[in-house]
């Protein structure tokens, strides 16, 4: 079992990007979000492992599910999807993410890596059942060709039908200077 795990302050949004990065520590990938409300999170993928819940944070526990693997170089940009899926759905969910929706990002030029999990535990915050987190070279590969492809599917606009599917959580962080 590979953990990580996924903090997230919403409170951090009025506070400067080295006041963030103090509240965050440096045990962690420190991020802060590029769309509104601006708040502050802290990533631990495998290599650094499961981090502690924080006061006043919403803490996810995460079991690593897929990964793309490693590369060179840094990204620029973390992606977050969240999703609370029914057990129903979920067989159905990762056979999309799996044998479609990553392989058609991935051919995007500065789609760096992609990371799926299943959430095994939290606290504060929204419940998820999984989290997806994509390393992205810069912000500019959002608007990618093969990115709006992945999102046109058949596959896809079949699982978009869900209330779970478009009550998904999203974030878009950079690294916490």
């Amino acid at each position: 079992m590979t953990l990580a795990s996924f903090t997230r302050w919403p409170a951090a949004a009025t506070l400067d990007d080295d006041a963030a990065g103090a509240l965050l520590g440096p045990a962690a990938w420190p991020l802060r979000s590029v769309i509104a409300p601006f708040d502050a999170a802290r990533y631990a993928p495998p290599e650094i492992g499961a981090q502690p819940a924080a006061l006043g944070a919403a803490h996810y526990e995460l079991e690593l599910a897929s990964d793309t693997g490693a590369y060179q170089g840094a990204w620029g940009i973390v992606m977050l999807v969240a999703f609370d899926a029914p057990d129903d759905v979920t067989p159905e969910l990762e056979r999309w993410y799996e044998q479609e929706h990553i392989d058609l990002l991935m051919r995007a030029s500065g789609w760096l890596r992609a990371r799926r999990y299943r959430v095994k535990s939290h606290s504060g915050g929204p419940r998820w059942t999984s989290m997806a987190f994509h390393e992205l070279a810069d912000i500019s590969v959002m608007d990618s060709p093969e990115r709006a492809f992945a999102r046109s599917t058949p596959w896809r606009a079949e699982l978009e039908k869900g209330a779970w599917f478009q009550n998904a959580g999203r974030g878009v962080f950079r690294a916490l200077a």
